[in-house]
Protein backbone atom coordinates (compact mmCIF):
# COMPACT_ATOMS: atom_id res chain seq x y z
CA UNK A 1 0.00 0.00 0.00
CA UNK A 2 2.55 2.43 0.81
CA UNK A 3 3.99 1.72 -2.67
CA UNK A 4 0.78 2.37 -4.19
CA UNK A 5 1.00 5.71 -2.15
CA UNK A 6 4.34 6.57 -3.52
CA UNK A 7 3.66 6.44 -7.04
CA UNK A 8 0.58 8.52 -6.32
CA UNK A 9 2.54 10.91 -5.15
CA UNK A 10 4.87 10.90 -8.15
CA UNK A 11 2.10 11.20 -10.50
CA UNK A 12 0.73 13.82 -8.97
CA UNK A 13 3.61 15.69 -8.97
CA UNK A 14 3.93 15.86 -12.68
CA UNK A 15 2.95 19.68 -13.79
CA UNK A 16 1.35 17.91 -16.63
CA UNK A 17 -1.70 16.53 -14.42
CA UNK A 18 -1.69 19.81 -12.09
CA UNK A 19 -2.01 22.03 -15.40
CA UNK A 20 -4.01 19.93 -17.45
CA UNK A 21 -6.54 21.62 -18.91
CA UNK A 22 -8.77 20.07 -21.87
CA UNK A 23 -10.44 21.91 -24.96
CA UNK A 24 -12.97 19.52 -25.79
CA UNK A 25 -15.77 16.95 -24.98
CA UNK A 26 -18.22 14.51 -25.99
CA UNK A 27 -21.36 15.02 -25.35
CA UNK A 28 -24.93 13.52 -27.35
CA UNK A 29 -27.29 15.94 -28.54
CA UNK A 30 -31.63 14.85 -27.82
CA UNK A 31 -32.12 12.38 -30.32
CA UNK A 32 -35.52 12.64 -31.44
CA UNK A 33 -38.06 10.09 -32.75
CA UNK A 34 -40.30 11.41 -35.33
CA UNK A 35 -43.55 9.43 -35.84
CA UNK A 36 -45.02 12.69 -38.40
CA UNK A 37 -43.99 14.90 -41.39
CA UNK A 38 -40.70 13.28 -40.74
CA UNK A 39 -38.51 10.13 -41.28
CA UNK A 40 -36.40 8.06 -38.86
CA UNK A 41 -35.52 6.98 -35.94
CA UNK A 42 -10.64 3.26 1.59
CA UNK A 43 -7.94 1.44 -0.71
CA UNK A 44 -10.20 1.12 -4.13
CA UNK A 45 -10.61 5.03 -3.63
CA UNK A 46 -6.54 5.24 -3.68
CA UNK A 47 -5.93 2.96 -6.53
CA UNK A 48 -8.81 4.24 -8.49
CA UNK A 49 -7.20 7.61 -8.02
CA UNK A 50 -3.93 6.48 -8.81
CA UNK A 51 -5.29 4.80 -12.16
CA UNK A 52 -6.87 8.43 -12.91
CA UNK A 53 -3.55 9.94 -12.14
CA UNK A 54 -1.54 7.70 -14.33
CA UNK A 55 -3.83 8.21 -17.05
CA UNK A 56 -3.67 12.10 -16.85
CA UNK A 57 0.03 12.31 -15.96
CA UNK A 58 0.84 10.04 -19.15
CA UNK A 59 -0.79 12.54 -21.64
CA UNK A 60 -0.31 15.95 -22.37
CA UNK A 61 -3.52 17.95 -23.55
CA UNK A 62 -3.20 17.73 -27.35
CA UNK A 63 -2.25 13.65 -27.13
CA UNK A 64 -5.22 12.81 -24.59
CA UNK A 65 -7.91 13.94 -27.19
CA UNK A 66 -8.42 12.01 -30.13
CA UNK A 67 -11.02 13.14 -33.08
CA UNK A 68 -13.82 15.03 -31.80
CA UNK A 69 -16.90 16.70 -33.30
CA UNK A 70 -16.76 20.05 -33.22
CA UNK A 71 -20.71 20.13 -32.33
CA UNK A 72 -19.56 17.80 -29.23
CA UNK A 73 -16.19 19.60 -28.82
CA UNK A 74 -17.41 22.77 -27.74
CA UNK A 75 -21.00 22.28 -27.54
CA UNK A 76 -20.16 20.97 -23.87
CA UNK A 77 -17.61 22.48 -22.74
CA UNK A 78 -18.69 23.41 -19.57
CA UNK A 79 -22.36 22.78 -18.20
CA UNK A 80 -21.60 19.72 -16.65
CA UNK A 81 -24.07 19.97 -13.61
CA UNK A 82 -26.94 21.50 -15.43
CA UNK A 83 -27.00 18.82 -18.02
CA UNK A 84 -26.60 16.15 -14.89
CA UNK A 85 -29.74 17.84 -13.55
CA UNK A 86 -31.88 18.39 -16.71
CA UNK A 87 -31.16 14.82 -18.77
CA UNK A 88 -32.77 11.44 -18.10
CA UNK A 89 -31.57 8.61 -16.45
CA UNK A 90 -32.37 4.64 -17.42
CA UNK A 91 -35.07 2.43 -17.12
CA UNK A 92 -34.34 -0.71 -14.41
CA UNK A 93 -35.70 -2.98 -17.72
CA UNK A 94 -32.81 -1.34 -19.69
CA UNK A 95 -30.17 -1.31 -16.88
CA UNK A 96 -31.17 -5.10 -15.97
CA UNK A 97 -30.27 -5.76 -19.74
CA UNK A 98 -27.03 -4.55 -20.06
CA UNK A 99 -25.34 -5.79 -16.24
CA UNK A 100 -26.79 -9.35 -17.58
CA UNK A 101 -24.57 -9.08 -20.76
CA UNK A 102 -21.55 -7.56 -18.52
CA UNK A 103 -21.42 -10.35 -15.81
CA UNK A 104 -22.03 -12.89 -18.73
CA UNK A 105 -18.85 -11.46 -20.87
CA UNK A 106 -16.74 -11.29 -17.89
CA UNK A 107 -17.60 -14.95 -16.96
CA UNK A 108 -17.02 -16.45 -20.02
CA UNK A 109 -13.87 -14.21 -20.15
CA UNK A 110 -12.40 -15.70 -16.93
CA UNK A 111 -8.22 -15.93 -17.36
CA UNK A 112 -8.27 -13.91 -20.19
CA UNK A 113 -6.13 -11.34 -18.66
CA UNK A 114 -8.85 -8.82 -18.72
CA UNK A 115 -7.89 -5.51 -17.41
CA UNK A 116 -11.68 -4.23 -17.18
CA UNK A 117 -14.73 -5.70 -17.08
CA UNK A 118 -16.44 -2.57 -18.45
CA UNK A 119 -14.92 0.17 -20.53
CA UNK A 120 -17.78 3.00 -21.25
CA UNK A 121 -16.89 5.84 -23.54
CA UNK A 122 -18.48 9.12 -23.77
CA UNK A 123 -19.64 8.40 -20.32
CA UNK A 124 -20.32 11.83 -19.83
CA UNK A 125 -21.51 12.97 -16.06
CA UNK A 126 -22.29 9.13 -15.21
CA UNK A 127 -26.24 9.20 -15.71
CA UNK A 128 -25.84 5.32 -16.47
CA UNK A 129 -22.53 4.27 -14.80
CA UNK A 130 -24.26 5.00 -11.41
CA UNK A 131 -27.45 2.82 -11.93
CA UNK A 132 -25.02 0.15 -13.62
CA UNK A 133 -22.35 0.57 -10.68
CA UNK A 134 -25.47 -0.17 -8.49
CA UNK A 135 -26.45 -3.41 -9.82
CA UNK A 136 -22.80 -4.89 -10.96
CA UNK A 137 -21.23 -7.42 -8.52
CA UNK A 138 -18.84 -4.96 -6.98
CA UNK A 139 -15.79 -7.35 -7.82
CA UNK A 140 -16.12 -6.26 -11.24
CA UNK A 141 -13.48 -4.01 -12.94
CA UNK A 142 -14.88 -0.65 -14.50
CA UNK A 143 -13.29 2.75 -16.42
CA UNK A 144 -15.52 5.08 -16.93
CA UNK A 145 -13.86 7.27 -20.25
CA UNK A 146 -14.94 11.12 -20.87
CA UNK A 147 -13.49 13.96 -23.03
CA UNK A 148 -14.71 16.72 -21.26
CA UNK A 149 -12.76 17.20 -17.76
CA UNK A 150 -15.71 19.32 -16.46
CA UNK A 151 -18.21 16.44 -16.95
CA UNK A 152 -15.79 14.17 -15.13
CA UNK A 153 -15.65 16.14 -12.47
CA UNK A 154 -19.48 15.62 -12.18
CA UNK A 155 -19.09 11.97 -12.33
CA UNK A 156 -16.17 11.63 -9.96
CA UNK A 157 -18.11 13.65 -7.04
CA UNK A 158 -21.10 10.56 -7.11
CA UNK A 159 -18.12 8.48 -5.35
CA UNK A 160 -18.94 5.77 -7.25
CA UNK A 161 -16.89 2.29 -7.94
CA UNK A 162 -15.04 3.01 -10.94
CA UNK A 163 -11.52 4.45 -12.42
CA UNK A 164 -11.68 7.39 -14.89
CA UNK A 165 -10.05 8.61 -17.23
CA UNK A 166 -10.18 11.93 -20.07
CA UNK A 167 -10.25 9.94 -22.84
CA UNK A 168 -11.95 9.70 -26.42
CA UNK A 169 -12.48 6.67 -28.74
CA UNK A 170 -9.73 6.51 -30.99
CA UNK A 171 -7.22 6.80 -28.09
CA UNK A 172 -8.27 4.59 -25.49
CA UNK A 173 -5.24 4.15 -23.09
CA UNK A 174 -5.56 0.46 -22.71
CA UNK A 175 -3.95 -2.50 -24.07
CA UNK A 176 -5.19 -5.07 -26.84
CA UNK A 177 -7.78 -7.80 -25.82
CA UNK A 178 -8.26 -6.34 -22.45
CA UNK A 179 -11.67 -4.83 -21.96
CA UNK A 180 -14.94 -7.52 -21.61
CA UNK A 181 -17.60 -4.99 -22.51
CA UNK A 182 -17.90 -1.60 -24.07
CA UNK A 183 -20.44 0.67 -23.13
CA UNK A 184 -22.03 3.78 -24.58
CA UNK A 185 -24.83 5.73 -23.48
CA UNK A 186 -26.20 8.47 -25.32
CA UNK A 187 -23.28 8.94 -27.36
CA UNK A 188 -22.04 6.44 -30.00
CA UNK A 189 -23.60 8.33 -32.65
CA UNK A 190 -20.38 11.11 -32.18
CA UNK A 191 -17.84 8.58 -32.64
CA UNK A 192 -19.24 5.95 -35.10
CA UNK A 193 -16.55 6.20 -37.77
CA UNK A 194 -14.46 2.96 -39.19
CA UNK A 195 -11.53 4.50 -37.29
CA UNK A 196 -13.42 4.51 -33.78
CA UNK A 197 -14.83 0.97 -34.21
CA UNK A 198 -11.19 -0.02 -35.27
CA UNK A 199 -10.08 1.33 -31.81
CA UNK A 200 -12.86 0.04 -29.63
CA UNK A 201 -12.29 -3.35 -31.71
CA UNK A 202 -8.49 -3.36 -30.34
CA UNK A 203 -9.33 -3.59 -26.56
CA UNK A 204 -11.95 -5.95 -26.46
CA UNK A 205 -11.07 -9.34 -25.61
CA UNK A 206 -12.41 -11.80 -28.81
CA UNK A 207 -16.15 -12.66 -27.97
CA UNK A 208 -16.40 -9.02 -26.01
CA UNK A 209 -19.72 -7.04 -26.28
CA UNK A 210 -20.27 -3.29 -27.71
CA UNK A 211 -23.25 -1.99 -25.65
CA UNK A 212 -25.45 1.20 -27.23
CA UNK A 213 -28.52 2.77 -25.49
CA UNK A 214 -30.09 5.57 -26.36
CA UNK A 215 -32.73 7.74 -24.51
CA UNK A 216 -35.20 8.97 -27.86
CA UNK A 217 -38.43 10.97 -27.10
CA UNK A 218 -41.62 9.92 -28.39
CA UNK A 219 -44.05 11.93 -30.27
CA UNK A 220 -46.88 11.75 -28.29
CA UNK A 221 -47.84 15.60 -28.55
CA UNK A 222 -47.58 17.13 -31.73
CA UNK A 223 -45.69 19.97 -30.50
CA UNK A 224 -42.44 17.91 -30.20
CA UNK A 225 -42.29 18.20 -34.03
CA UNK A 226 -41.41 22.48 -33.48
CA UNK A 227 -38.87 21.09 -30.99
CA UNK A 228 -37.09 19.12 -32.98
CA UNK A 229 -37.45 21.19 -36.13
CA UNK A 230 -35.94 23.84 -34.53
CA UNK A 231 -33.00 21.34 -33.43
CA UNK A 232 -32.28 21.04 -36.69
CA UNK A 233 -31.97 24.76 -37.41
CA UNK A 234 -29.89 25.46 -34.15
CA UNK A 235 -27.66 22.06 -35.61
CA UNK A 236 -27.21 24.07 -39.47
CA UNK A 237 -26.82 27.63 -37.94
CA UNK A 238 -24.14 26.65 -35.60
CA UNK A 239 -22.33 24.75 -38.75
CA UNK A 240 -23.38 21.28 -36.99
CA UNK A 241 -24.53 18.26 -39.63
CA UNK A 242 -27.88 17.32 -38.69
CA UNK A 243 -26.36 13.17 -39.48
CA UNK A 244 -25.01 13.80 -35.95
CA UNK A 245 -28.61 13.52 -34.60
CA UNK A 246 -29.79 10.15 -33.23
CA UNK A 247 -33.00 9.73 -35.18
CA UNK A 248 -30.79 9.63 -38.66
CA UNK A 249 -29.37 6.82 -37.89
CA UNK A 250 -26.06 7.93 -39.77
CA UNK A 251 -24.27 6.45 -37.30
CA UNK A 252 -25.08 2.26 -38.58
CA UNK A 253 -23.29 3.41 -41.67
CA UNK A 254 -19.70 1.84 -40.52
CA UNK A 255 -20.89 -0.53 -38.04
CA UNK A 256 -23.28 -2.35 -40.05
CA UNK A 257 -21.23 -3.32 -42.81
CA UNK A 258 -18.20 -3.96 -40.22
CA UNK A 259 -16.23 -7.72 -40.13
CA UNK A 260 -15.28 -6.69 -36.31
CA UNK A 261 -18.95 -6.58 -35.51
CA UNK A 262 -21.85 -8.60 -35.09
CA UNK A 263 -25.56 -7.37 -34.08
CA UNK A 264 -26.54 -9.77 -31.35
CA UNK A 265 -30.04 -8.09 -31.24
CA UNK A 266 -31.57 -4.74 -31.20
CA UNK A 267 -34.47 -3.82 -28.45
CA UNK A 268 -37.08 -1.26 -28.42
CA UNK A 269 -37.90 -0.96 -24.90
CA UNK A 270 -40.09 1.66 -23.08
CA UNK A 271 -38.42 4.14 -21.44
CA UNK A 272 -38.06 7.15 -19.00
CA UNK A 273 -40.61 9.48 -19.09
CA UNK A 274 -39.16 13.45 -18.29
CA UNK A 275 -42.37 14.82 -16.21
CA UNK A 276 -42.35 18.40 -14.65
CA UNK A 277 -43.41 21.54 -15.38
CA UNK A 278 -42.58 23.52 -18.57
CA UNK A 279 -39.29 25.12 -17.21
CA UNK A 280 -38.27 21.53 -16.55
CA UNK A 281 -39.12 20.39 -20.04
CA UNK A 282 -36.87 23.60 -21.82
CA UNK A 283 -34.46 23.49 -19.48
CA UNK A 284 -34.35 19.32 -20.35
CA UNK A 285 -34.62 20.31 -24.52
CA UNK A 286 -31.52 23.02 -23.68
CA UNK A 287 -28.70 20.47 -22.70
CA UNK A 288 -28.30 19.96 -26.63
CA UNK A 289 -25.00 20.11 -27.77
CA UNK A 290 -26.15 22.80 -30.85
CA UNK A 291 -27.57 25.35 -28.19
CA UNK A 292 -24.82 25.32 -25.97
CA UNK A 293 -22.83 26.58 -28.88
CA UNK A 294 -25.14 29.88 -29.23
CA UNK A 295 -24.87 33.20 -27.75
CA UNK A 296 -26.62 33.05 -24.41
CA UNK A 297 -28.87 35.81 -25.75
CA UNK A 298 -29.96 33.85 -28.89
CA UNK A 299 -29.83 30.59 -27.15
CA UNK A 300 -32.44 32.05 -24.56
CA UNK A 301 -34.52 33.70 -27.56
CA UNK A 302 -35.10 29.95 -29.43
CA UNK A 303 -36.02 28.48 -26.17
CA UNK A 304 -38.50 31.08 -25.76
CA UNK A 305 -39.53 30.50 -29.14
CA UNK A 306 -40.40 27.13 -27.72
CA UNK A 307 -42.11 28.46 -24.49
CA UNK A 308 -44.96 30.50 -26.43
CA UNK A 309 -45.38 27.25 -28.45
CA UNK A 310 -46.10 25.40 -24.96
CA UNK A 311 -48.22 27.78 -24.03
CA UNK A 312 -50.81 28.52 -26.64
CA UNK A 313 -50.91 25.14 -27.01
CA UNK A 314 -54.67 23.52 -26.21
CA UNK A 315 -55.19 22.07 -23.32
CA UNK A 316 -51.77 21.40 -22.09
CA UNK A 317 -51.42 21.34 -18.36
CA UNK A 318 -48.13 23.84 -18.60
CA UNK A 319 -47.41 22.39 -14.86
CA UNK A 320 -47.67 18.85 -15.57
CA UNK A 321 -45.89 18.20 -18.90
CA UNK A 322 -44.83 14.18 -19.56
CA UNK A 323 -42.86 13.22 -22.44
CA UNK A 324 -42.20 9.58 -22.55
CA UNK A 325 -39.22 8.25 -24.25
CA UNK A 326 -38.13 4.79 -26.03
CA UNK A 327 -34.83 3.33 -25.32
CA UNK A 328 -33.30 1.83 -27.88
CA UNK A 329 -30.57 -0.53 -26.66
CA UNK A 330 -28.25 -2.36 -29.57
CA UNK A 331 -25.65 -5.44 -28.52
CA UNK A 332 -23.13 -5.98 -30.56
CA UNK A 333 -20.11 -8.71 -30.39
CA UNK A 334 -16.48 -8.60 -31.21
CA UNK A 335 -15.63 -10.90 -34.09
Amino acid sequence: MAAVGSLLVQCLSRSRLLNLKMTALCVCSVGINIAKGHQLMSQHILLSRLHTALFYSNMAPESSIGQMRRQAALGFKTGGDNYDAHRPSYTDESVDLIVSEIVATSEAALGSGLKYDVLELGAGTGKLTERLCKKLPSHLKYLATEPSENFLEVLKSKGLNVDVAIATADRIPLADNTVGTVVCAQSFHWFSSKDNLDSIHRVLTPGGKLILIWNMPEFSYEFMVAFYEQTIEVVKKTGGSVNYLINFMDWRKDIDVSEDFKLLWHRSLTGIKIQGDIEEILSNHATGSAYKLLPAAECDAYIDQLRQILKTWPGLNLNNITIPHTTELFMFTAQ
